[in-house]
């Protein structure tokens, strides 16, 4: 069974506070958000309430964590953001991971070439 990891982070600044490791094991069991508070001595002494976790698929957004200078969950829509370059500046430029932007990029160009194809066959007929 592969596992993908867990973020854990401040529902009201995105702040990360603990990510777990995925597992592949055929004996890995998924497990809650209250046996992980219990168990990671990273995660013990927040109050739960205050707590929210982010579960990733297994390897999602592995590039994206190699590659970033840091990264926030955004409170206001769930999903994590990356910094990826070290602006100097006190507050970070966080933006959507790399592997989506690259995957919306693709489907793009792939609606943009078929829209040219469609327009080529129609003036060439």
């Amino acid at each position: 069974m592969k596992i993908g990891p867990k973020v854990y982070y401040r529902k009201t600044t995105g702040e990360v506070i603990y990510i777990t490791s995925q597992v592949e094991s055929p004996w890995a069991v998924e497990t809650t958000k209250e046996d992980d508070m219990g168990f990671y001595p990273q995660l013990k002494g927040f109050d739960p309430e205050k707590v929210e976790v982010l579960k990733l698929g297994f390897d999602e957004y592995t590039e994206d964590f190699a590659r970033a200078k840091s990264y926030v969950v955004n409170p206001d829509t769930g999903k994590l953001e990356f910094a990826y370059v070290d602006t100097g500046e006190t507050k970070p430029e966080y933006q959507a991971p790399l592997t989506d932007q690259v995957s919306e990029l693709k489907a793009r160009q792939d609606n943009t070439e078929a829209a040219l194809l469609a327009l080529m066959d129609t003036t060439t007929t």
